[in-house]
């Protein structure tokens, strides 16, 4: 049977002997997969907010000099289901961490959080930046789908980079596995194949995030089963891998060339040889 669906532990187990452009083509089905999800969740959960907040911004202001510069008491809070943006150049005595994804905007800084309460992640800001609704509203209306391309390529290319380099790293597990059922080729291919289950898993975990069926702490017990499920498919997919066919060795067939006798001339013809004392 061709390989096809790398879903059950046999499914997974035939791209051993399948060919690389195989694999690579349904590797490429479960990176697009992934990253239209991730680009739906985005459009439908934090452009919104952007959207909102960027509606609400001065007509003035910039980030110079790694500072942000606003009009003298213009402070900006929007928040949403998944989100939320808090700009205040006065500062911050307390960052409120009530979205799953909360951005922080004071004086010389971001501050990301959430709502798990882990901490603040500061990031700072670059040298120059229109920061003002005059510019930003027309740029991003402009270009917004652009940027959700490039963050959907972006995840296809990531996913892509990521499923060859640990298949690499899970290449030996999938021979030890196999008890030699499958060469080194064989091996990789399966540690790659066994990785794609684990990519359907996040994807429906962040559809059902999206739709407000799973909260941040279930999303993330759902990413972590989809970092342990390769693990299992690495343990039952090798033993039930196809054996490769072996090289068919090539038959020599002697052939037997049909000499016409009367290409020698020490050759008796057959018939009459007009020789008259013949028979005598």
């Amino acid at each position: 049977k061709e390989a096809w669906q790398p879903l059950t532990f046999g499914g997974v187990a035939r791209f051993a002997v399948a060919s690389r452009g195989r694999l690579l083509m349904v590797e490429l089905v479960f990176a697009l997969m992934v990253a239209a999800t991730v680009v739906w969740f985005v459009q439908q959960a934090w452009v919104p907010v952007i959207d909102k907040s960027i509606r609400q911004m001065p007509p003035t202001g910039e980030i110079r000099a790694a500072r942000l510069a606003w009009p003298s008491g213009a402070v900006l809070q929007q928040e949403g289901p998944f989100m939320r943006i808090d700009v205040r150049p006065g500062g911050f005595t307390n960052v409120v961490e009530s979205a799953d994804l909360v951005l922080a905007f004071d004086a010389s800084r971001l501050q990301v959080g959430s709502s798990l309460g882990l901490g603040l992640l500061t990031l700072p800001y670059p040298t120059i930046l229109p920061f003002n609704k005059t510019e930003l509203e027309p740029w991003w209306g402009a270009r917004s789908h652009m940027v959700l391309a490039g963050l959907g390529l972006l995840v296809v290319l990531t996913l892509l980079f990521a499923w060859s380099a640990l298949g690499l790293l899970y290449t030996f597990p999938a021979k030890v596995f196999s008890v030699n059922r499958v060469d080194w080729a064989g091996a990789r291919k399966i540690a790659v194949a066994a990785q794609l289950p684990g990519a359907l898993v996040m994807s429906i975990g962040i559809v059902f995030y999206g739709l407000k069926q799973l909260d941040l702490v279930a999303l993330l017990v759902v990413w972590g089963v989809h970092l342990m499920l390769p693990w299992v498919y690495l343990m039952f997919s090798p033993i039930l891998a196809p054996k490769p066919p072996k090289p068919q060795k090539a038959k020599s067939k002697k052939t037997k060339v049909k000499r016409d006798p009367g290409d020698n001339p020490f050759d008796e013809p057959s018939g009459n040889s007009g020789n008259p004392f013949e028979g005598v």
